[in-house]
């Protein structure tokens, strides 16, 4: 339907939020903003760039919670977790960031009822030095972007690159891949 250039890249990751599409890039373009209302019609528009000065434009991958209306973007160096609330979808604001580790992936989940019930929680993969150092999932409580609350932190025997993580639908177990634990054995 459409081709929109942006940089040359080896990654690029992309989701939809309503009635738009946002892809980012390892290669440094930010988070663009794809108008896809009228795709049926063969039409897709870029309708915004956005980066924030203080972070680098590289994104490895990022997730929206379409519930809460928050983008998360994860990687392309050592700078944390930047959250962008998309109260208007065409133009994302960052409006908070995380830096103690430095997260590769991860999944945003509401909790409904338990300890955690009205909670946005975050589980971060990574770590320190690009998320390979002192790896592992952080626990995120994101719920007031203003004081991210750090519940708690597992590692593993043998871990090199903590990648990503998927929940069961229980939320009891999370499913983690280690991008390089392939190569100690």
């Amino acid at each position: 339907i459409a081709f929109i250039s942006g940089t040359a890249s080896t990654w690029r990751n992309v989701k939809t939020y309503r009635t738009y599409a946002y892809p980012v890039s390892e290669g440094g373009v930010g988070i663009q903003v794809f108008d896809l209302s009228n795709i049926d019609n063969g039409v897709v528009t870029l309708v915004n760039t956005v980066d924030a000065s203080a972070a680098t434009p590289a994104t490895h991958t990022m997730i929206i919670n379409a519930q809460t209306g928050f983008l998360y973007r994860m990687g392309g160096g050592s700078n944390g977790l930047r959250i962008y609330s998309l109260a208007n979808p065409v133009a994302p604001v960052m409006v908070s960031t995380w830096t103690p580790q430095s997260p590769h992936d991860g999944v945003v989940v509401n909790y409904a009822s338990g300890a955690y019930a009205g909670e946005e929680i975050f589980f971060a993969c990574g770590g320190t030095n690009g998320g390979q150092t002192n790896t592992g999932v952080d626990i995120l409580d994101v719920t007031n972007k203003s004081n991210i609350v750090t519940i708690g932190r597992f590692t593993y025997a043998n871990a090199n690159f903590c990648h990503q993580i998927w929940l069961s639908e229980d939320r009891r177990y999370g499913y983690i891949n280690d991008e390089l634990d392939e190569q100690n054995r």
